[in-house]
């Protein structure tokens, strides 16, 4: 299976500013043979499959060496976690834990409704459907610092409705990584969202 570096994001983390102290980087291409594994995962319930995903995890993530960092997994809607059985974001966010020795937090940030497939939707209704989709649970702390993970960055709409949420809740610092990002609809880095 042939998956492609990206190379603007080869400069990680500087890559896909999503507002004034956030980024978000990815690490390969969304090319087919990375849509159909991507695919056969999360739709065909092979989740046996995530394990060909380690081999493509970053040796390094620069600027994530913080022992007060805090990796969130961008979560599923609980009737979505039910059909899947899982959550591919929080297996990446635990793989990368383990390699940095960072914690993981999988419970506090929920996705409170239930919501359309975004990659069935346009830009513009990628960013209508997430709003107020999610919410950190306000029983729970509230770190200073947070990266959130997930498979696929398409256009950045769930990453900036994330982003916009924690802010909400009192997190300082929000950045992003991705183990895909697609080769398009993806938006410039040098925009605003």
């Amino acid at each position: 299976m042939k998956i492609s570096l990206c190379p603007k994001c080869s400069d990680w983390p500087k890559v896909g500013c999503l507002n004034e102290g956030s980024w978000v980087g990815s690490t390969y291409f969304f090319t087919e043979p990375a849509k159909l594994l991507i695919h056969s995962i999360k739709y065909q319930h092979h989740f046996e499959r995530l394990r060909l995903l380690r081999p493509f995890l970053p040796k390094t993530l620069p600027n994530l060496r913080d022992s007060k960092l805090v990796l969130v997994p961008v979560p599923l809607s609980p009737l979505r976690f039910f059909e899947r059985g899982f959550n591919q974001s929080e297996w990446l966010a635990a793989e990368l834990g383990k390699r940095f020795l960072l914690k993981v937090e999988t419970k506090a940030f929920i996705k409170k409704r239930e919501t359309k497939a975004q990659s069935t939707l346009s830009r513009s209704e990628r960013e209508m459907n997430l709003i107020d989709a999610f919410q950190w649970d306000t029983k729970r702390p509230v770190p200073k610092r947070i990266c959130l993970i997930d498979d696929v960055f398409t256009t950045g709409s769930t990453m900036e409705a994330c982003r916009s949420s924690l802010y909400k809740a009192g997190v300082k610092e929000v950045f992003g990584w991705t183990l895909f990002k697609a080769t398009t609809g993806v938006f410039d880095s040098r925009e605003n969202i």
